[in-house]
């Protein structure tokens, strides 16, 4: 039943950030619209921010198993990017709101969750050192959730060329296209 009513919650919160600006949607909105007391909200959630947080981390947990039942990276990656801008429009309202600051938090940390159980399933047996994985894990993080973020507003937005991209950018592709060898040592 907990689980239900914080989807619920959720749920509610994304379908009025669809209609409406973020600031006119208070707690006390959000517990008459879901037809919850007050209490039943605080017990679930601190604010609207973790209802935000929390969303967005089911999101992610949802990215990772549609990515994991893809039969290439490629796939993986479309299905991340495809969830990952599943709720563009409350997206959209959030980041022209007083909250883009805590959405572009809530998104790293979201971001970097995901690719912290993408690397961990996908190379269990990496010789990268644990420093060198936290950069590498913290640069894609960075790029990954900017490239997102400065999508969310494009109208004609592909996730099919987005995925795309990113794809050759994490697989070193571009890289080989800017004329670097291969193996290049400074």
């Amino acid at each position: 039943m907990a689980i239900d009513t914080k989807q619920m919650i959720t749920a509610k919160l994304f379908e009025l950030l669809n209609r409406e600006k973020p600031e006119s949607i208070s707690v006390k909105r959000l517990v008459e619209e879901c037809g919850i007391s007050r209490q039943t909200f605080y017990y679930h959630f601190k604010d609207i921010i973790d209802v935000m947080e929390w969303g967005c981390e089911c999101a992610m947990k949802r990215a990772f198993e549609s990515s994991m039942q893809a039969e290439t990276p490629r796939e993986a990656i479309t299905a991340f990017i495809v969830e990952a801008v599943n709720h563009r429009s409350e997206i959209t309202h959030l980041l022209s709101s007083q909250y883009s600051h805590e959405l572009s938090q809530i998104m790293q940390k979201a971001v970097r969750a995901y690719l912290w159980n993408m690397f961990d399933t996908m190379f269990p047996n990496s010789t990268l050192s644990v420093a060198d994985t936290e950069v590498a894990i913290d640069f894609f993080t960075g790029g990954i959730t900017g490239l997102i973020l400065g999508n969310y507003a494009k109208r004609d937005l592909d996730t099919g060329v987005l995925a795309d991209q990113i794809y050759r950018l994490l697989s070193g592709q571009i890289r080989e296209a800017l004329g670097f060898p291969p193996s290049a040592t400074e």
